[in-house]
């Protein structure tokens, strides 16, 4: 299936989900008419009487509502027209809101007693708990902007709402799709992470979607939808819409209460740091605190006011310890599930490892399968083992069979199976032999002798990047998961192909060499590729949370270095400050540099006088003896103006022009250009005559934050920043030393053959300048 019908398909599942919320029960009238009156600027006092009478049970409620809120009026004074006029129409609202979505959606006292009753599995739903977590922030909402009365941007009233109906998608979904729901909970508490993004992975969908489309269905106002959709994202990234501060207030409020463990959120990531939504929001942090510190008060007396919960705060503390040690619980659940997975995972790499210092023999392909399942029968144990080799092209299939150590017993060549099978088909999930594609276990049964049971006999592919090479046939019962196994399976393939080709082309031992060193160079990139997802989810998250922080110290320290007198120890301090800062700043800027890579904007440019602008301001920035450090350029005539990124490229030559006066060279650093004889790759050479680098800094130049500088030593990312403005433009840095005698960093950067007119063009225009060397374009 291709991706267009995938997504297609996709889109139809989506539609289909959305289709089960549009058909949830809607609003009650006598909520979304209450709504409607207390929201507008026509709704009169009488109006809301009147529908408040015309329903007994909430009457009863409101009258109830009134007399525990003023215990010093007697109760047979209280009429609903007084207890509207006393407890005020925001008051009113809130209740009416808070019973009737409590009673729509199933969370009376009996049902709740059933919910729990039906919800003792460790991943369901718990629908009392995630009431009590939305009445939860609610008051959340309410204390805080109450607390802050001159924000009328928070208006109290409007707040209990969107803190109440916040997490309302949560509900639907559970009620739409119950079992995919469950299955969403017990991916969260089990990864500890965003509901939401396990939401939209299981079902297609998260909660705020499918709640915004139940609050269209509703017909509440904007605020509320947009409240319900946009709370939980970073407070800097929502639109400028005129109640963007109640939806970050939402956001907040919904973060504290899960921090306190109140009720049952499901969301298990932390999110925004609270501190800095709180400074974003222009709130006061000790109002806040304080609001904080009233919650379990006011939760238990607004639930007992509005008849929904009898649950003393004491109760409330205790069950939020009870959750906290839960979560506790499940955290250290999931360290051990890693700890485990990180075991199996280091027993791996240890086996690659031991498989990769093996050095291919002369034998065969043969020897390599033999190797293999030497290693197998070491990690996995002892057992029944052979490998199958299929042959190419008609040849005959080699089958190895081991002893339970490992070790050779015998091999064979088969006639290949007619037809002839298709080993890519065992990719994915382990398989046994006698569910294995067409006829190979007839076709194998007869030769598999050392077997005690054919029906355990399992198959595992040794892949590469065209397709199965190998498959390992066992009887262990229990292997690591696919996706850990992926590497040493990908290395034994790999392996057993290399060996293939060899033999294929014995008299070019040259090849073999190359095969080689293009696999150890695949397994340092899969290496590297891996450390640089970890660094670019280590930079987008640095990127995220140093920037603001330091904007403020550069700000405020430039601004105390300009109150402070000149030349004074106190002003040379905060001037330092700023200087770090913007050091740190570059950091994170690099950071970037990885988290999002850079694409090259190519253009003719004339590499002379870039590589001359390089040496010109690096020379204005050295101090001392690196000032006076010879730099010398030489650019081949063919290399004068070329197709490339200019500003990426310059300071790619600055970082490695950089690293080469930090090496301290005796006499001079020499820069040279080339364009190859193909005129398709562009070759910069910078060299240097200083300490040069032993095997083992060599080894590690281009790995970010390493330098072998002990101390004042830069940041370690020179080299590595070279190397991805290389990798933009589809190139790379490569790196020759001899400790003593020098450096030489390439900086190789293929020439964009899509661009070859424009070249051309350009290359027509430089040649018609006298000058020999180029000039400027």
């Amino acid at each position: 299936m291709n991706n267009t019908a995938i997504d297609a398909t996709r889109s139809r599942r989506i539609e289909l989900i959305l289709r089960q919320v549009d058909s949830l029960p809607t609003l009650p009238a006598i909520a979304a008419r209450l709504l409607a009156l207390t929201t507008s600027d026509e709704g009169s006092a009488q109006e809301v009487i009147e529908l408040v009478k015309a329903d007994p049970t909430l009457t009863a409620r409101i009258l109830s509502l009134c007399h525990k809120a003023y215990v010093g009026v007697r109760a047979e004074t209280i009429t609903v027209d007084r207890a509207v006029v006393l407890l005020g129409f925001n008051a009113i609202r809130n209740a009416v809101l808070s019973v009737k979505v409590f009673e729509a959606f199933g969370l009376s006292e009996v049902n709740q007693e059933e919910a729990g009753e039906q919800g003792n599995g460790p991943y369901t739903f718990d629908r009392p708990g995630f009431w009590c977590h939305s009445l939860a922030v609610a008051i959340t909402c309410e204390l805080i902007a109450q607390a802050h009365p001159g924000r009328t941007d928070l208006p109290p009233g409007d707040a209990f709402v969107c803190g109440l109906l916040h997490d309302i998608g949560k509900l639907a979904l559970d009620l739409v799709l119950p079992k995919s729901f469950a299955r969403v909970i017990e991916l969260a508490q089990i990864n500890q992470g965003n509901i939401a993004e396990f939401e939209r992975r299981v079902i297609g969908i998260d909660h705020h979607t499918a709640g915004k489309r139940l609050a269209e269905h509703w017909q509440l106002p904007h605020v509320l939808q947009d409240c319900i959709w946009l709370h939980g994202s970073s407070y800097e990234l929502l639109p400028r819409l005129e109640h963007r501060p109640l939806i970050g207030l939402v956001s907040l409020a919904d973060l504290i209460v899960r921090r306190q463990h109140l009720g049952f959120s499901g969301n298990l990531a932390t999110g925004q740091d609270q501190a800095s939504l709180i400074e974003a929001m222009r709130l006061d942090p000790e109002k806040v605190e304080r609001a904080t510190r009233q919650i379990f008060d006011e939760l238990e007396r607004r639930g007992e006011m509005l008849g929904l919960k009898d649950q003393p705060s004491a109760e409330l503390y205790l069950k939020s310890i009870q959750r906290a040690n839960e979560a506790l619980g499940q955290l250290n659940a999931a360290m051990d599930r890693r700890s485990r997975a990180a075991a199996r995972q280091a027993r791996l790499l240890r086996a690659i490892a031991t498989f990769q210092a093996w050095a291919t023999p002369a034998g065969g392909v043969q020897d390599v399968l033999n190797r293999v399942a030497s290693v197998a029968a070491e990690l996995f144990g002892t057992g029944y083992y052979a490998l199958l080799y299929p042959g190419v092209d008609g040849e005959p299939w080699l089958l190895c069979q081991y002893s339970q150590q490992g070790e050779p017993l015998e091999a064979q060549y088969l006639d290949p199976p007619v037809p002839r099978i298709d080993l890519s088909t065992t990719e994915g999930e382990e398989i046994t032999l006698a569910k294995s594609a067409g006829m190979l276990l007839p076709w194998l049964a007869d030769h598999l002798l050392s077997a005690h049971d054919l029906r355990q006999v399992r198959l595992l592919r040794l892949g590469c990047g065209w397709g199965t090479v190998a498959v390992l046939l066992h009887d262990r019962p229990s292997l690591p998961p696919a996706e850990e196994l992926e590497a040493l399976t990908l290395s034994w393939g790999s392996a057993v192909a290399a060996v293939a080709q060899h033999e294929g082309a014995r008299r070019l031992g040259e090849g073999l060499a190359e095969a080689n060193r293009q696999l150890a160079e695949a397994q340092q990139r899969l290496l590297q590729s891996e450390t640089m997802a970890r660094l670019g989810e280590m930079a987008a998250g640095a990127a995220h949370e140093m920037n603001n922080p330091l904007a403020v110290i550069s700000g405020r320290s430039q601004l105390l270095a300009q109150a402070l007198a000149a030349g004074s120890d106190n002003q040379k301090a905060a001037q330092k400050i700023v200087e770090q800062t913007h050091r740190l700043s570059d950091l994170i800027s690099c950071l970037r540099m990885f988290a999002d890579p850079p694409r090259a904007e190519r253009k003719a440019t004339n590499l002379q006088a870039l590589l001359d602008e390089v040496i010109h301001q690096l020379r204005q920035e050295q101090q001392g003896e690196l000032r006076e450090t010879l730099m010398s350029v030489k650019v081949d005539r063919q290399a004068t103006s070329v197709w490339i990124d200019g500003p990426k490229i310059a300071a790619a030559v600055r970082e490695l022009l950089l690293n080469a006066l930090q090496a301290g060279p005796k006499s001079s650093v020499h820069i040279g250009a080339r364009v190859g004889m193909q005129s398709d790759t562009l070759t910069i050479q910078v060299s240097d005559d200083g300490e040069g680098m032993d095997a083992h800094v060599l080894a590690h130049a281009l790995d970010p934050f390493f330098s072998s500088k002990a101390a004042g030593r830069r940041t370690g990312m020179g080299l590595p920043r070279a190397q991805q403005l290389a990798k933009a433009h589809g190139g790379d840095v490569r790196l020759t030393s001899v400790p003593g005698r020098g450096t030489v960093a390439t900086l190789l950067i293929p020439l964009a053959a899509a661009a070859s007119d424009d070249l051309a063009a350009g290359s027509a225009g430089a040649r018609g300048n006298d000058n020999p060397r180029g000039g400027a374009l």
